[in-house]
């Protein structure tokens, strides 16, 4: 059985504390889905960090893999159009 769920943290110098980050693989009529939780130490810095402007540099990445998917012609690959690349709620943990 291939991985499902890869669990890490991320810290930056511009940022105080880490991060946790949850990748998680679903798949649903032979499409997989790849959704990333991020959960920041306060509503603070995940405000910093959105104001930042990160969200352009992960779209890039995003974007990167889109193209190596295609490029290796990943069975039953495409890239759903108008649907939003973030998703930022909020919220408490605990």
């Amino acid at each position: 059985m291939p991985p499902e769920r890869f669990v890490s943290t991320e810290s930056f110098n511009d940022y105080p504390g880490e991060s946790l980050n949850a990748l998680v693989l679903t798949e649903q009529d032979s499409m997989t889905t790849l959704t990333i939780t991020v959960l920041y130490q306060s509503q603070e810095i995940r405000d910093a960090v959105i104001k930042s402007g990160m969200e352009h540099g992960a779209a890039e990445c995003y974007d990167k893999l889109a193209e190596l998917l295609a490029s290796l012609g990943a069975p039953g690959w495409r890239e759903e159009q108008g649907r939003e690349r973030f998703l930022i709620r909020s919220g408490r943990v605990g």
